[in-house]
C-alpha cells in the first residue's frame, strides 16, 4: 500500500516538475521576446499587424500571470511533497517497527505454539495418568468394598464372639463360684486329728468301773481344729464318712483295761485286756471303725478301770474324714 502511494506521488511530482519546466521555459522565452520587443524600436506596420501584436502582448501577459500562478502552486506542491516525504518516511519507520513487532509476534506465536504442543503432550500424558489412576482407584474401591464386606463379616463374627465370650464369662463366673465353693468345701473337708493321752511323763490313768471320757491332751495333728484337747471330743464339721482308731496300753496295773469308741452317746467298738501279771507286765489293744457322721455329731473314747501312757505315746486316739457325703 505504501509503495503504491509513493509511486503515485512520485508520478504526480514528476508531471508537475515537467509542466513547470515547460512553463518556465516558455515564460523565459516570452520575457526575452517581450524584452526584445520592448527594447526593439517600434516599426511601423499595417493596422492588422498592430492589432496582432497587441493580441500577442495580451496573451503573453496572461501567460505570464499563469506562470506566476503555476510557480506558486508548484511551491505549494513542493511543500506538500516534502510533508508527504516526511509522512512516508515516518510511515516507513512505523512499518519497520511494525514489521519488527510482527516478527517478534511471529516468534512469540511460534514459541507459544511449541509450548502449546508441549502442553498438549503433557496433557495427553496427564490424561493417561488420570486414566491409570482412575483404573487404580476403581480397583481400590473394589478392594475397599471387599474389605468392608470382610469387616462386616468380622464385625458379625466379633459380635458372636462377644456373645460367646459373655456366655463364657458367665460360665467362668459360675465355675469360679463353684471352684470357690469347692475350695471352701475342701478347706472344710480337710479334717484329720491324732493325739496321745499324756503330754509328758508316764503312768496309769485310773477310772472307776463306769465308763468316762478320756481326754487325749498331747495333740500330734488337728487339721481343721475339730478335735478339742480340753474335752476329748471330736465334732464332725461336715456330713461324711470318717475313719477312727484308738489304742490302749496296759503296764504295771492291778486293774483291767476296757475302752470303747462312742458316737454321740452310742458305743460303737470296744477293746480290753486283763491286768498284767509279773511275767507279762505290758500289753496293748487297738481297734478302728468307719462311721457315717452328720454335721455336729461328736465322737470320743471312753475308759473303764485303767490305761497306761508314757513318753512313747502308746495310748492314742486318731481320726480323719474319708470323703464328704
Amino acid at each position: 500500500m505504501y509503495s503504491a502511494l509513493l509511486h503515485r506521488l512520485d508520478t504526480d511530482i514528476s508531471v508537475c516538475h515537467s509542466k513547470a519546466q515547460i512553463i518556465s521555459s516558455g515564460n523565459d522565452s516570452s520575457d526575452e521576446t517581450d524584452l526584445a520587443d520592448t527594447q526593439r524600436p517600434s516599426i511601423e506596420g499595417s493596422e492588422e499587424d498592430l492589432v496582432l501584436q497587441t493580441d500577442i502582448w495580451v496573451e503573453l501577459l496572461a501567460l505570464r500571470d499563469l506562470v506566476v500562478e503555476q510557480s506558486v502552486e508548484l511551491r505549494y506542491l513542493k511543500d506538500r511533497v516534502t510533508v508527504l516525504d516526511s509522512l512516508v518516511e515516518d510511515l516507513q519507520k512505523e512499518n519497520t517497527v511494525m514489521e519488527a513487532r510482527m516478527t517478534a509476534a511471529e516468534i512469540l506465536v511460534e514459541e507459544l505454539q511449541m509450548k502449546n504442543d508441549a502442553q498438549a503432550r503433557d496433557l495427553g500424558i496427564a490424561q493417561q495418568n488420570i486414566s491409570s489412576i482412575q483404573e487404580t482407584l476403581t480397583v481400590c474401591e473394589l478392594h475397599v468394598e471387599e474389605v468392608e464386606k470382610q469387616q462386616e463379616a468380622q464385625a458379625r463374627e466379633l459380635a458372636a464372639a462377644h456373645l460367646e465370650l459373655s456366655a463364657m464369662r458367665e460360665t467362668l463366673t459360675v465355675s469360679e463360684l463353684r471352684v470357690e465353693m469347692l475350695e471352701k468345701q475342701r478347706e472344710v473337708v480337710k479334717v484329720a486329728f491324732s493325739a496321745s493321752l499324756l503330754e509328758s511323763g508316764e503312768g496309769n490313768i485310773e477310772y472307776g468301773s463306769e465308763f468316762a471320757t478320756l481326754i487325749f491332751r498331747n495333740v500330734f495333728t488337728n487339721t481343721g481344729n475339730h478335735y478339742n484337747p480340753n474335752t476329748g471330743y471330736f465334732t464332725a464339721p461336715v456330713r461324711g464318712v470318717y475313719y477312727f482308731r484308738f489304742t490302749g496300753h496296759m503296764a504295771y496295773s492291778e486293774k483291767n483295761m476296757r475302752m470303747r469308741l462312742v458316737k454321740n452317746s452310742n458305743a460303737m467298738v470296744f477293746i480290753g485286756d486283763c491286768k498284767t501279771p509279773s511275767t507279762d507286765p505290758e500289753d496293748n489293744a487297738s481297734n478302728g471303725v468307719v462311721l457315717q457322721l452328720e454335721v455336729g455329731d461328736v465322737v470320743s473314747v471312753q475308759l473303764s478301770d485303767s490305761v497306761w501312757d508314757d513318753q512313747y505315746h502308746r495310748t492314742t486316739f486318731s481320726g480323719f474324714l474319708l470323703f464328704p457325703s
